[in-house]
């Protein structure tokens, strides 16, 4: 009997860690295809867009638990943070009535005027107006309020719009029109210095709120800020400037175009024989190049001669077309537009509406009220950005109608609205509203929230976080760049998000200096790390997703984005976290001194 019960007992063990391993394995094949299609969408091994990813991946871990693992019921409400949620819808709701108050639309005319007309400093300043903005409306919040304007720039160029000045490797030119293929530099630029922006405060991201709730006690928003200061500054900097070297640099080579020179040309005899200036009315000069050593890859006695036709005439033709295209055009105004509202379709169309507010500036005030309450600790972010949103929305609504004025438009001395005519106009007003809301990229955030936590639930990366932080974590170099390499690592596929919690028990039993040294870290690995890849950070999808909804020629692919943020993001990452070293020992320094 004995030796019955022990044989059962054994065959129970061995069905567990049977039915384990394949908890395992289903968790991490559907995690896995997830992770493919948010680095590779509609691919043509598998031909799903992110959000058709996250909703089927989600609805699988939740099926596969309920009915083949049903040990291992999913808690649905625990697994997705519903602050980001919220969060983000909120944003949405303010960023639609912000976007069209009459002040704002002065503002954002000005920084697509000065796309336009002067696109480097126009690059610039939409970097530095993000960088700026994101510590205090979230990174997410501030890619949700101006990827929409920053496209707009480009809605009314052509596909086959060209440059009318060589742009060197350097970066210097005179005279630079706007592309439309200038989008995609514009857009990097915007997801970085967000991201980048964003680990200055607290507020700045989810991952930093997450941070906040054990290093506030010995961290202040005030010292996070100094430890952060510099690093933010450092990659802020170098990766704009990057970004804009890579932009100059695609410049050049398509206004260079193939060379008769250039490396493998081949070896043998050219020659040039059309000319396009050629005119038979004209008296023409011939110049002939000959040589043995000016192709760069060929053999060296190889013969080339070239022969070009010269006509005076036609050449002083051509330089005055080119100075014609140099003359940049004067920048359309809201006026403008106006003007045109009858003809044009789409974004440009809906950027037309005047929200009326019942006083000057009720929104901004609104506005700047939340971001001031941000650093009294009242209520989370994620609950204040709501009650605002609420309070736009009823002031909006409650106060155009009680002085007779409609929420859209309105002209100075008409009648007041009847009856009728306000409930039309609400409901115009909410139909608008809603429809801003991106329900599609919640989709993205609810399906990767349940991914993640089904992940999570192997104890796999928990695993792999005990084996990288050791025993004494934070006490020597191996141990803090193990640290973060593993966190920049993860984040890319589990999230910042996730890992900055995966970290959370194992800093809480620190030390307060080490404590400090450690959250400081984590805290900028995973929020700059963000743009290592296009999935490693949330604001990246925000606007990766946006953009191909709103323009197609402005797709944010994963090779697009390695070539440009990958290796210049590894070196912030790691000149961040040295720089936080220095100020974190200084700071002890004078903390021991005192």
């Amino acid at each position: 009997m004995n030796g019955h019960r022990l044989l059962n007992e054994d065959d129970a063990v061995g069905d567990e860690i049977a039915t384990g391993v394949a908890y395992d394995v289903v968790a991490c094949i559907i995690f896995a295809i997830m992770s493919f299609v948010f680095f590779f969408p509609s691919n043509s091994l598998i031909p799903l867009d992110r959000r058709t990813a996250a909703a089927i991946c989600g609805t699988l871990c939740y099926v596969t638990r309920a009915f083949l693992f049903p040990d291992r019921k999913m808690d649905v409400e625990g697994a997705v943070d519903f602050d980001v949620i919220i969060l983000l819808a909120g944003i949405m709701a303010i960023n639609y009535i912000i976007i069209h108050q009459k002040e704002t639309k002065w503002v954002i005319n000005y920084v697509q005027e000065k796309i336009k007309s002067d696109p480097k400093n126009g690059f610039w300043l939409v970097a530095w107006v993000a960088f700026l903005a994101s510590p205090f409306l979230t990174n997410d919040g501030v890619c949700l309020l101006f990827v929409e304007p920053v496209l707009n720039a480009f809605e009314l160029l052509k596909d086959d719009d060209t440059i009318s000045e060589t742009a060197s490797d350097a970066g210097e030119s005179m005279n630079l029109k706007l592309e439309k293929s200038d989008a995609f530099y514009f857009l990097i630029a915007l997801a970085c210095s967000t991201n980048i922006g964003s680990s200055l405060t607290y507020t700045g991201n989810p991952q930093n709120m997450i941070v906040s709730q054990d290093a506030i006690g010995v961290m202040p928003p005030y010292l996070f800020l100094f430890y952060m200061l510099l690093p933010a500054l450092f990659s802020f900097f170098i990766t704009i400037l990057w970004i804009q070297r890579c932009w100059m640099r695609s410049r050049s080579a398509k206004t260079r175009g193939p060379s008769l020179f250039n490396k493998g040309a081949g070896n043998g005899h050219f020659s040039i024989t059309g000319n396009p200036l050629n005119d038979s009315t004209h008296s023409t000069g011939s110049v002939e190049l000959s040589g043995s050593r000016l192709m760069r890859n060929g053999a060296s006695d190889a013969e080339v001669t070239v022969s070009l036709a010269y006509s005076p005439d036609v050449e002083q033709n051509a330089i005055a077309l080119r100075k014609e295209k140099m003359t940049v055009q004067p920048m359309p105004t809201i006026s403008d537009f106006d003007a045109k509202a009858p003809e044009e379709k789409g974004l440009l169309k809906k950027m037309q509406r005047i929200i009326v507010t019942p006083f000057p500036f009720a929104m901004l005030i609104l506005m700047a009220i939340m971001i001031a309450m941000i650093f009294v600790d009242i209520m989370s972010i994620a609950g204040l950005v709501c009650v605002t949103a609420v309070i736009m929305v009823i002031i909006l609504v409650l106060g155009n109608h009680w002085q007779g004025l409609p929420i859209f438009g309105g002209e100075p001395g008409q009648p007041p609205l009847t009856a009728q005519e306000k409930i039309e106009n609400t409901n115009k007003f909410f139909d608008e509203l809603f429809e801003s809301i991106d329900y599609s990229l919640l989709i993205i955030f609810l399906g990767t929230f349940i991914v993640v936590e089904n992940v999570d639930s192997t104890g796999l990366p928990r695993m792999m976080w005990k084996g990288i932080v050791g025993k004494t974590p934070f006490d020597t170099f191996s141990s803090v760049a193990g640290i973060s390499f593993f966190v920049l690592t993860a984040s890319q596929f589990l999230g910042n998000v996730a890992v900055i919690q995966l970290a959370k028990p194992n800093v809480e039993p620190l030390g307060d200096a080490e404590k400090r040294y450690a959250w400081a870290v984590l805290s900028f690995v995973a929020t700059v790390g963000g743009n290592w890849t296009i999935i490693g950070s949330a604001a990246n999808i925000i606007v990766a997703e946006k953009a191909a909804r709103i323009d197609a020629n402005a797709k944010i692919d994963f090779f697009k984005h390695y070539d440009v943020c990958f290796w210049v993001t590894l070196l912030c990452c790691i000149m961040g976290a040295l720089m936080i070293t220095g100020v974190v020992m200084i700071d002890n320094n004078i903390r021991e001194s005192w």
